[in-house]
């Protein structure tokens, strides 16, 4: 697969959790505590990323098993409640809902307001979220943080979730461009690989110091270390 030029790009649409959110920084207070108060004495953070790891993995069981989509917030409670019986960590449903709310700051990245703000001003670029996250928590959060862009774009609008091509195919609807003129812009590479067979063209944040691996051995349209990087690549196509 082609590399796609970026000149064209005429919208730009970001995933959230793990490209703008700080799913760690986010979470990690609340977990810390609870966890200490179970006896559990491991890393916070690593309980939080196994749990990212296991929601994404089951929030794709609908597509592949031809299913309507599980609401997201769903999928999160039972999946940290199914990683806790794991661990044998004891928790209540209570638990899981104030760790998952009243627990939780949601913390963005700190590249994320300035950055997105500079491609804002160029006026070049219409600018979404593009997120797993369900239509109405998305947009209290986009709302909430202050992210700008100008819209919300959730994979609930399509019935799947991402990397399923009914997601992607929503989106270059949504915004009545041809998929090449739309650049996705996501932390995790198999988001990417998603966007770019539906032929978006996809940015690379390697914000966790982790290769981009396609088994085809392509490789994204672009890779940059974090926002400003690709501001400043944005500004100059």
């Amino acid at each position: 697969m082609q590399k796609l030029s970026l000149a064209p790009v005429g919208a730009i649409t970001f995933d959230m959790y793990g490209t703008l959110l700080n799913l760690v920084a986010g979470f990690a207070s609340g977990f810390d505590e609870f966890l200490k108060a179970r006896g559990y004495l491991d890393s916070a953070d690593d309980v939080i990323q196994a749990w990212e790891t296991t929601y994404l993995h089951e929030s794709n069981v609908d597509s592949l098993l031809n299913r309507p989509r599980t609401l997201f917030e769903a999928v999160r409670r039972v999946t940290l409640s199914q990683l806790f019986h794991k661990l044998k960590i004891s928790h209540t449903k209570n638990d899981i809902e104030q760790l998952v709310t009243t627990k939780a700051t949601p913390t963005l990245f700190s590249d994320v307001k300035e950055h997105l703000a500079r491609l804002q001003s160029l006026g070049k670029f219409r600018m979404s979220v593009l997120s797993n996250g369900d239509l109405a928590s998305l947009g209290r959060a986009v709302t909430g943080l202050g992210i700008p862009v100008d819209e919300a774009i959730s994979a609930e609008q399509a019935g799947y979730y991402k990397p399923h091509a009914g997601v992607y195919e929503h989106t270059i609807k949504e915004l009545g461009l041809p998929g090449e003129q739309i650049l996705h812009v996501v932390a995790h590479a198999w988001d990417i690989r998603g966007a770019r067979q539906a032929g978006m063209a996809g940015a690379y944040i390697n914000r966790y110091d982790i290769p981009y691996v396609d088994a085809d051995g392509s490789q994204a349209d672009l890779e940059v270390p974090g926002l400003a990087e690709l501001a400043d690549q944005m500004t100059q196509a």
